[in-house]
């Protein structure tokens, strides 16, 4: 059964393969939720460890979210879509659809949430041990700048732009 959260602003659905289940994935306050199938699960955000982002460029791989829990447990999930054999996807079976936007919403606030649960959450991006990073350089690269577009163009008394 389908959550209405799943299809959310920080809800993400995808499929490793076009042989797999859909999965979801999506942010409940603190909680991460999940569903696989018929099977569902959740994750407080209090008892992540750690947050791995594996980011290659647009278009040139698959996109990773890589969870740890203190226990050792983890957590994976990506931004590729594969589509299957269903009724609805037919026509597009065995082609892939990167949903990138979707991803990278979720992870950025999944960052920012676990950050907030547990302040001793590490922050990766890259393979291996990766690189330090800040939720913010995804907002970033989803075209969210949290800064203005440069200063407004000065007005005259007419509401018009000046031409000085």
């Amino acid at each position: 059964m389908t959550d209405v959260r799943e299809n959310s602003r920080l809800g993400h659905l995808f499929r490793s393969s076009p042989f797999s289940r859909d999965r979801a994935c999506w942010l409940d306050g603190h909680v991460l939720r999940w569903r696989s199938g018929v099977e569902s699960g959740a994750l407080n955000l209090s008892e992540v460890a750690s947050v791995q982002l594996i980011l290659p460029p647009a278009g040139q791989g698959t996109a990773r979210c890589i969870l740890r829990t203190a226990e050792g447990a983890w957590h994976r999930f990506s931004d590729d879509y594969w589509f299957g054999w269903n009724r609805v996807e037919r026509h597009r079976w065995g082609t892939r659809e990167h949903r990138r936007g979707s991803f990278l919403g979720l992870v950025a606030a999944l960052a920012r949430r676990a950050r907030k649960a547990n302040a001793a959450v590490a922050l990766t991006c890259g393979p291996g041990r990766g690189r330090p990073f800040a939720p913010e350089e995804l907002d970033r690269m989803r075209g969210f700048a949290g800064e203005p577009h440069g200063p407004p163009p000065e007005q005259g008394e007419d509401g018009k732009p000046s031409a000085a």
